[in-house]
This record gives C-alpha cells, structure tokens and sequence, in this order.
C-alpha cells in the first residue's frame, strides 16, 4: 500500500502559508491602529478638550439665554393677561366699529357707566437688567448731559401704560 504523502503535505504546507500571511496582515493592521490610537490621544485628544472647554463658556451663554427667554416668555403673558382683563374691562370695541354701529343703529344708545379700576402694574422683567446696550450704559455713565433716548423712553413708557 502506499499512501502519496506529498500531495496531503503540499496541501497542509499551502494553507499553513496562507495562514501565515493572514497573520502577518493582520499584525501590521493591529500596528496601524496602535499607531493612530496613539495619534489620536496624543494629538487629536487634547485639541478636543481645548474646544470642548471653549465651547463650554458658548453652553453657558445659551443656558442663560434659555432662561432669558423663558422669563420673557412668561412676561409675555402675563401682560397678554392683563390686556384681556383691560379689554374686559374698558371693552374692545375700536372706534371704526362703535361708528359704524351709530350709523346702523341710532336709536339705540347705550350709556355704559364703566367704573375705572386702579391698574397696577405687573412686575415685569426690566431688559437693561439683562441686556447691556450702548445706549444705556451711555445713559448711566452720563446722567447730567440731555439725554434724548431717556426722554424718548421716558415717553414710550408713559405711551405704553395709557393704553394698557
């Protein structure tokens, strides 16, 4: 009997070299990712962290913008409240509408007595408590010179709460 021992080892002899070549790339992958493991803690870690503790004071910002607009959000309505009770109150009617109903109608008038209430005024948030602008710090800074903006101000304010 005899058995044909050089074909079963060239076979073996194959896929051992094959399995060795495998290996060898395997191990020159494994280098490679060591390789730029290393670059990236090294070089790449480290700018990320500066970036990161840069972008933390960005975070901070929008945080505090967050809550800026939620306050104004409230604000917001609670005026938005205080003018349907206004409106109630005084009632809505524009004056287009009240003439053109006098023309329609005018035989019947209504005298309506309404008993104006004391109107206090909500606490609002105050933006120059939050914002700094160039006009307002000019304003603190020089109290004495004619301040048009304050004035103006001043007037748009008193404007605002006549017709609330």
């Amino acid at each position: 009997m005899k058995i044909d021992t050089d074909a079963e080892y060239g076979k073996f002899f194959t896929t051992v070299e094959e399995m060795l070549t495998k290996l060898e790339e395997f191990g020159q992958l494994v280098e490679l990712v060591r390789s730029d493991t290393a670059i990236c803690m090294n070089d790449a870690m480290p700018l990320i962290q500066n970036k990161c503790n840069e972008m933390q004071s960005c975070f901070d910002k929008i945080d505090k913008l967050e809550k800026f607009v939620l306050l104004v959000k409230d604000n917001v309505s609670i005026m938005e409240t205080e003018l349907v009770k206004a409106e109630d109150q005084m009632g809505s009617f524009s004056g287009l509408k009240k003439m053109l109903s006098s023309f329609v109608s005018p035989k019947r008038m209504q005298t309506k007595v309404t008993k104006q209430a004391d109107y206090e005024v909500p606490n609002i948030f105050k933006t120059e408590d939050y914002l700094q602008t160039k006009h307002s710090t000019d304003i603190k800074e020089e109290p004495n010179k004619d301040n048009t903006q304050k004035v103006l101000m001043l007037q748009i304010k008193l404007d605002l709460c006549i017709y609330v």
